[in-house]
């Protein structure tokens, strides 16, 4: 979809008639009953999170980097509960989804350095629960994750890891729309798996294949369903030129869609700048760690890719 497309999709939900529509439809989908009644009902909160979602991130465009990672986060999260409506017409059903559902270090090692620092994923709370209805993912094959390992799987970073450790720690496997998938037998080979082993963990994960084969350097990969970014938890999409990208770290290949990538990330970030102030203006001003690259260049990044990746998920209930 055109970004000119997406822009004139969300101009249209501010329109309530449309909303309640829209809204009627995944609910009807879902099989839920008066599917009419419950439109009725969230279509004024469905565009209030949007219009609070816009408003965080429009805001956050203009301000400071101090406090971009505050408005990223809220912008973030208000996106996502908009998407949540469309799925759960009760939301939130108790007060339990009201946590964030993740969590970081209470206080900072004196020698603290952001891409080394961890965040733990809560058994309750926003995080399990938007990954579980809107991405089908009910289970973590792990519980923590580095501030670097989530920011090697944005493919836009890529290019600064290029330039500071000379290493891409994503490769291009195929492109939006599409219906292939090319990956590398290098990468399949590093991972040291057969490609038939390689087809069938896609397919344990829930990708689609329809067909497979070998040409030269290539394993091809044919799904019987287009290739949609909204859809996958195993690759991730670079905004610009819509191509998808794969993790090579084999450590790293498991369902994970990038907007939770995007969530744990900012939700450091953001208390980061609350509540770890020293080290933050310390970061800001001083330009003395490694780590500013890093966190300016996401956050450039995720300013632009957050109402892309949740207007995908939405366009694609219509």
């Amino acid at each position: 979809m055109k970004d000119k497309n997406l822009s004139a999709f969300y101009h249209q939900l501010k329109s309530i008639p449309y909303v309640q529509g829209f809204l009627s439809e995944c609910y009807r989908r879902d099989k839920f009953r008066d599917h009419e009644k419950l439109s009725f009902q969230n279509a004024d909160r469905f565009v209030y999170y949007l219009e609070h979602a816009e408003t965080y991130l429009n805001q956050a465009k203009k301000a400071p980097v101090s406090i971009q990672p505050m408005l990223l986060f809220y912008g973030l999260t208000q996106l996502i509960k908009t998407c949540l409506i469309t799925k759960r017409p009760h939301y939130p059903e108790n007060t339990s989804l009201l946590a964030h559902g993740v969590s970081a270090r209470k206080r900072k090692k004196q020698s603290y350095r952001f891409l080394q620092d961890e965040v733990k994923i809560q058994q309750k709370g926003l995080f399990p629960y938007f990954t579980s209805h809107l991405f089908s993912i009910h289970q973590f094959t792990v519980d923590k994750f580095s501030m670097e390992q989530l920011l090697k799987r944005v493919p836009e970073m890529s290019n600064l890891y290029d330039i500071q450790h000379k290493e891409k720690p994503v490769i291009k496997v195929g492109n939006y729309g599409e219906r292939t998938l090319l990956i590398p037998l290098d990468t399949v080979n590093d991972w040291h798996l057969s490609e038939k082993r390689f087809v069938d963990k896609l397919r344990h994960f829930h990708f689609s294949v329809k067909d497979w084969h070998l040409d030269q350097d290539y394993l091809y990969i044919t799904s019987d369903r287009r290739l949609l970014p909204h859809e996958s938890n195993l690759f991730s999409m670079d905004a610009e030129s819509s191509c998808l990208y794969l993790c090579k770290n084999r450590s790293f290949f498991y369902p994970f869609h990038e907007v939770m990538t995007h969530f744990l990330l900012l939700y450091n970030l953001s208390m980061i700048c609350r509540y770890e102030t020293e080290w933050w203006g310390e970061l800001l001003h001083s330009f003395s760690n490694n780590d500013y690259p890093y966190i300016l260049q996401f956050l450039s990044i995720t300013a632009k890719k957050i109402p892309i990746m949740l207007g995908y998920y939405l366009f694609n209930q219509t």
